[in-house]
């Protein structure tokens, strides 16, 4: 289990009027890719929110447990689940240190992931600011993240609106990477892009979970890229 970065167990979901996640598994290992599928609607972007602490749905109940093990055994959803947004609120407290730097979240939109009036070296200095060891050279740090994207140095000077949808989906990876996270969510990165740039900014996601060990969570309704990259494959949607 030294490899597992994070660890969703029998997720439950529910409004008083109807489940929105029914009894969700969820392994993220170290290196691999997890994807996420299930028709629109069936709850995978709330199953990921939740596996970070953000449960954004009012008056509804969850239950399950959901640990991170490399920081201990705690059951972090252990003790809530009365629906109540003190609960929300204190499953949001518990997990608050780990989001952005253990773990970190891409959305399927780029400019939910991107401050419209920062340029992209900003936000990845901010990013790189996050990580265990902060770099002696943040210039240099700025640039290897961009490179690892498939985006040029230059990049780092633009602002969000001045990039293409391709590249403003790549720099939000980049902010999702800069922290060097141990579980990255990327949630539908595919979204808007045509079929080669699909398959680029994927194959890019997987590339790095490979060279640096990230526990690779991938939402996606792609069936072409989940059978190609995924190790592990969570069905999501109420039965």
């Amino acid at each position: 289990m030294n490899d597992v970065r994070l660890q969703l167990s029998d997720l439950c979901i529910r409004t008083r009027e109807r489940p929105l996640v029914e009894g969700v598994q969820l392994l993220a290992r170290k290196g691999e890719v997890t994807a996420i599928v299930g028709p629109s609607g069936a709850g995978k972007t709330l199953t990921v929110r939740a596996a970070m602490g953000v449960v954004e749905v009012d008056a509804c109940v969850v239950s399950g447990s959901l640990r991170y093990p490399e920081h201990g055994d705690q059951d972090l959803l252990g003790g809530l689940g009365n629906g109540t947004a003190r609960d929300r609120a204190e499953l949001a407290r518990r997990t608050a240190a780990l989001r952005g730097g253990y773990v970190t979240y891409s959305p399927q939109a780029a400019s939910s992931a991107l401050n419209p009036g920062r340029t992209v070296g900003h936000q990845l200095a901010i990013a790189i600011g996050r990580r265990s060891t902060p770099p002696s050279d943040l210039a240099a740090a700025i640039r290897q993240v961009l490179e690892e994207v498939d985006l040029p140095g230059r990049a780092a000077a633009a602002l969000p609106t001045e990039l293409s949808g391709g590249q403003a989906q790549r720099a939000a990876l980049a902010v999702a990477i800069a922290p060097r996270p141990r579980v990255l969510i990327a949630d539908e990165p595919e979204t808007g892009l045509d079929p080669v740039l699909r398959r680029l900014v994927t194959e890019r996601m997987l590339a790095i979970a490979r060279e640096h060990g990230v526990a690779l969570v991938l939402v996606s309704h792609h069936r072409e890229t989940v059978d190609r990259i995924a190790n592990h494959v969570v069905q999501v949607g109420c039965q």
